[in-house]
């Protein structure tokens, strides 16, 4: 019985792997991600049009679901996440850190505005290559 618990766990947590590997590897979230890689990484925040800053805002809120679905334990080894994707993450996070400040000292802004985006780029920093 234990045998057939454990297969239905890991059935899952594939499934639930699947489910954000896809998420991540959306054409719109590719585009977004290539945005801020390329275009976005030689150009300050305050210069982006609102083209720009829509991506911004979407590879942000996209890596802060990501981690909000490691952090519930969806997955239990969150290298999946972070050995494929550790890169992008960090190159966009540092990219995207004084818009992400930006955005929280706002009119309407919260201090912990897509945090768990820097919980994520956190681990990534502790993550051995």
């Amino acid at each position: 019985m234990s045998t057939q618990i454990e297969a239905t766990q890991h059935a899952s947590e594939a499934q639930s792997i699947i489910s954000i590997v896809n998420f991540l590897q959306a054409a719109e979230a590719r585009e977004a991600r290539a945005a801020v890689r390329s275009a976005l990484s030689k150009t300050h925040h305050n210069e982006w049009d609102e083209t720009q800053k829509r991506d911004a805002s979407s590879v942000c809120a996209n890596y802060d679901v990501v981690a909000a679905l490691l952090k519930a334990k969806l997955i239990r080894n969150k290298h999946v996440i972070v050995d494929n994707w550790s890169p992008s993450i960090k190159h966009c996070h540092q990219v995207l850190a004084p818009f992400i400040e930006t955005k929280r000292k706002e009119l309407g802004g919260d201090p912990s505005y897509w945090k768990n985006f820097d919980w994520l780029k956190a681990e990534c920093d502790q993550h051995k290559a």
